[in-house]
């Protein structure tokens, strides 16, 4: 029997846990890994966003077998990866700087498409050009920015330890700094190598670079340069949500969003062809002040031989969450009111895998909110001793499941104010007796 006592009591927080669950969320989803790993992650549906009613997305955790809340984190889509290229670009030897009773001349030919055939330089002296550590280098054929310039140089340059400028010019003549200062370096010591070639631009698109040690600095006789640009994956294509709206008044359209969606793009569509000027404003309450959302833009749907021809989407100023939405147009309008899309790309949710499995995830909440943790400084430390491409595991959601449903979403009534008005009486009451009681016995004596 004692034991039995015990267990209960093991047991108790455990129930205490499921007993907020099942009474503070709306709705959960069981989480199912195929993998032990140290963090997970799962996409947000919409299934998920229209059950939340934080604005902010608060009213969403992770818990684990025993209700037990664990780290959660909701982020952005990442960013399309990017990946770097090496292109060979021609350069061209030049001069050191003239001496202040010389004059030096620079000569280049170019062919029909601007790019380099021929570089003739005259004065400053009868030194070996390559000596100098100068160089032009032709950009012409490079058709996105370059990033960086990777140089080679001779093994038996070393040690060197220098500091160069880079400008850049589009005709040769007029040119503009790019890089003020950057370092290379090529240095031993008890047998170790350490090696820098690059110098980083930023991103720069020019059809010319020109290179210079910086006076004082020893010149690096190069052998070779390639230009560094980058080339970022395929973006993802948002999702969108259609609103249908009612007409307020001539070309005023109100439309409410039930979900929580981050929206960042806004189309609108109708049946019949169109073409009008448009302007959108969303709030959050129905009593709150509007705010602009988009500036004016010219949307239309038009009908060629050939097909259909429609206006682009329009990017909102931000991400906005807003449940109400109101599409204004410049001059007003007949027939019913036309369709607004909303674009987005889903967020992602993160949680450490603490606790016991199985993990669930709980949604929808007027009265419970997310604990803070340090999520994102673990995931640092998990990328930096994994490497830079580390993702957490995949997480996949299974079929969602009622807990307290609707009733979760009632904000929880606020009994202060009852129980001030209830001390304010009883304490006029107790005030009162006193001084009836007082005055009868002023009256007996």
């Amino acid at each position: 029997m004692r034991r039995i006592g015990y267990l209960a009591l093991l047991a108790w927080p455990a129930l205490v846990a499921a007993g907020e669950l099942e009474a503070e969320w709306s709705h959960a989803w069981p989480l199912s890994v195929e993998e032990p790993a140290a963090a997970y992650r799962l996409e947000l549906t919409p299934e998920i966003y229209r059950t939340l009613h934080s604005p902010s997305l608060a009213d969403l955790q992770v818990v684990d077998a025993r209700g037990q809340a664990v780290p959660t984190l909701i982020q952005p889509a990442p960013a399309p990866a990017s990946t770097e290229r090496l292109q060979r670009a021609p350069w061209f030897p030049l001069p050191p700087l003239p001496l202040d009773d010389a004059r030096w001349e620079l000569i280049g030919e170019t062919d029909a498409e601007g790019r380099l055939r021929r570089i003739e330089t005259r004065g400053g002296g009868s030194s070996d050009a390559r000596e100098a550590g100068a160089a032009l280098v032709d950009l012409s054929a490079i058709q996105r920015p370059v990033t960086a310039l990777d140089l080679s140089w001779d093994d038996a340059a070393a040690p060197l330890d220098s500091l160069y400028r880079v400008e850049a010019s589009d005709d040769l003549e007029t040119w503009r700094g790019v890089l003020r200062q950057g370092r290379l370096l090529d240095i031993t010591h008890d047998g170790e190598r350490l090696v820098r070639r690059r110098l980083e631009l930023g991103e720069v698109s020019a059809r010319y670079l020109r290179l210079r040690p910086l006076p004082g600095h020893s010149a690096v006789v190069l052998a070779g340069i390639q230009a560094v640009t980058r080339q970022s994956g395929p973006v993802a294509k948002p999702s969108w949500e259609s609103l249908e709206g009612v007409r307020a008044e001539g070309g005023e359209f109100h439309y409410r969003m039930a979900s929580r969606l981050p929206v960042s793009l806004a189309d609108v569509t109708s049946d019949t062809p169109y073409a009008a000027r448009w302007r959108l404003e969303s709030r959050e309450a129905p009593d709150a002040a509007w705010q602009a959302r988009t500036s004016a833009w010219t949307g239309y749907h038009l009908v060629e031989r050939n097909g259909e021809l429609r206006s682009p989407p329009q990017p909102l100023l931000g991400t906005h969450r807003d449940r109400h939405w109101r599409l204004l147009a410049d001059s007003p309008r007949s027939g019913p009111a036309p369709t607004l899309r909303l674009g987005y790309t889903p967020e992602r949710v993160v949680f450490l895998a603490e606790g016991e499995a199985p993990w669930r995830l709980v949604a929808g909440s007027a009265r419970a909110r997310r604990q803070q943790a340090a999520v994102a400084p673990m995931l640092d430390s998990l990328r930096r001793r994994q490497g830079e491409g580390w993702e957490p595991a995949s997480a996949h959601l299974g079929e969602r499941q009622t807990l307290a449903g609707e009733a979760a979403l009632t904000p929880p009534r606020d009994w202060t104010l009852w129980l001030l008005w209830s001390v304010l009486v009883a304490g006029t009451l107790l005030v009162g007796g006193l001084a009836i009681r007082l005055l009868r016995r002023g009256n007996e004596a």
